[in-house]
């Protein structure tokens, strides 16, 4: 039975419903706060109905079988289907803003599924963890709204594969939060508090967890031997930062369970108990593995501090769910064009134009020609070569003249773009030969440039415009000093002193 978001639990048998009504009736008198038991309900869990059911009705609220929803959580006996959690796949939805999205950007709808509807399932994702299909339909709705501002998208409007999408930015992605490592990361709390926090309520209980998050909190987690009390001599990684079952995994297995999860390193280095719990057969590579560990051990001095348990990703060696969530991307391999395009000074649908072009998402002609699409034979600006990202970027006649002159004009001495791969290393090359305040400035200028090159360049495509360059290096530095106004301090330093930022 739960009231005013608080659950009781009791047998149901007629004396402790006698005594949980008489104890909500002393609060209510106390208190002054009255249990109103018609809005209350009370769920059996694994009980006979038909002898339960007279005493319950003592109670005088109705009975409501499982699954009951309390503070928002689905609660059942067994893992919640996906049927179950379907109002959160409704309510994600529901926030979308259906007539607004139209005139929203990209960067605008990225920081809603950022800031809304990445952070909707969080509560749930605390306790329990949804089925792949309920994040599957959790991801089709957010990968809908970023790319085409609706609730579904089809592959044609996804420029980008959403499991890169939801990578952190130093790792080439958009920051959008993994919601399946996101819940991994979240429900480690509970294995942490268990072991640091004795004060809960629920401390030493067994609780269940899934193998992905204990493998996750072993892999993440080390004991400081001190008294040895806390510290499990077979399963904690105490011994040198490592655990029993990592040197000896076959004497390991020649433990019980039981014996696992209780005895601690204190016990077992008690009279040499932690031997006892090893039964069964032994054969030669047993034997070998149970005289290394007794070779270790011998050194092991137990002092009177407590053990603590140590947290691997973070300086304080404490845990947080952030440094839980990066440690599942641990081993991935890191994006060198983060620090330009996230860490300069430029509007976000700037960044997020870059973002895509590092990755050859836009549709130049040759991006059209792969997938059968109608597209000019040659470049528009220079009409010599076939148009993709790099040629217009960096390699086309047209844009080097433009990178030349926008340089020569913020009084920066680097090489424009020539024989280098990607914009990226450039603008790594530059930055070393670059004053450090200059960097900045420089930072902005690498965004500006292809930004307004791909303008200069639809215009041509979609409007019938000419290629100009005077035009497009006008515009380029009426735009720099816009960037100025806005906030780029690196590039208030280059500007010449006849322009007025301020």
């Amino acid at each position: 039975m739960y009231a005013d978001d608080v659950v009781l639990f009791c047998h149901p048998q007629p004396s402790d419903i006698a005594a949980v009504k008489e104890i909500l009736r002393l609060f209510g008198d106390a208190s002054g706060l009255r249990v109103n038991y018609t809005k209350s309900t009370a769920t059996l869990l694994r009980c006979n109905e038909e002898e339960v059911t007279p005493t319950i009705q003592t109670l005088g609220c109705p009975i409501v079988a499982l699954p009951i929803t309390y503070l928002g959580i689905p609660l059942t006996i067994q893992k919640p289907t996906a049927a179950q959690l379907q109002p959160l796949v409704d309510k994600i939805a529901g926030r979308l803003p259906s007539w607004m999205s139209w005139l929203m950007t990209k960067t605008g709808r990225l920081a809603m599924v950022k800031a809304v509807l990445s952070a909707i399932p969080i509560h749930q994702l605390l306790v329990i963890a949804p089925s792949k299909k309920t994040f599957r339909q959790i991801e089709k709705i957010e990968r809908g709204f970023l790319w085409a501002g609706r609730a579904e998208a089809s592959g044609g409007h996804c420029h980008v594969n959403w499991q890169r999408v939801c990578r952190p930015l130093e790792l080439g992605g958009l920051g959008i939060r993994d919601l399946e490592r996101t819940g991994l990361s979240l429900r480690l709390r509970w294995m942490w508090l268990a072991k640091t926090d004795e004060n809960r309520a629920w401390s030493g209980l067994d609780l269940h967890f899934s193998p992905e998050e204990r493998q996750l909190f072993f892999a993440s987690t080390s004991m400081t031997l001190g008294n040895g009390q806390k510290a499990l001599f077979w399963e904690d990684r105490w011994l040198e930062g490592r655990a029993i079952c990592e040197i000896a995994p076959l004497l390991y297995n020649c433990v019980p369970k039981r014996r696992r999860r209780q005895r601690t390193v204190a016990d077992a280095l008690h009279e040499n108990n932690w031997a006892r719990d090893i039964q069964g057969v032994l054969g030669v590579h047993e034997i070998g593995q149970y005289l290394l560990i007794w070779s270790q051990i011998q050194d092991v001095i137990l002092t009177e501090e407590p053990d603590s348990l140590r947290w691997k990703w973070t300086a304080d060696s404490v845990y947080t769910a952030s440094s839980g969530y990066l440690a599942t991307f641990h081993g991935s391999t890191a994006s060198d064009s983060w620090r330009l395009v996230w860490k300069s000074w430029a509007p976000p649908r700037v960044k997020f134009f870059l973002w895509l072009a590092l990755q050859d998402r836009c549709w130049t002609a040759k991006r059209l020609a792969r997938h059968g699409l109608q597209h000019h034979p040659k470049c528009l600006l220079c009409d010599q070569e076939p148009e993709s990202i790099q040629h217009l970027m960096m390699t086309c006649p047209f844009t080097r003249q433009i990178w030349h002159e926008i340089l020569a004009w913020l009084r920066m001495t680097t090489p424009v773009p020539d024989n280098e791969s990607t914009l990226m290393e450039w603008w790594q090359k530059a930055r070393r030969r670059m004053p450090k305040q200059l960097q900045d400035a420089l930072a902005s200028t690498a965004l500006a440039i292809p930004w307004m090159v791909w303008k200069h360049r639809n215009d041509c495509v979609f409007n019938g415009t000419q290629p100009s360059t005077s035009r497009l290096a006008a515009n380029i530095k009426e735009e720099v000093k816009l960037w100025a106004r806005a906030g780029a301090k690196g590039l208030r330093v280059v500007l010449p002193s006849t322009w007025d930022v301020h």
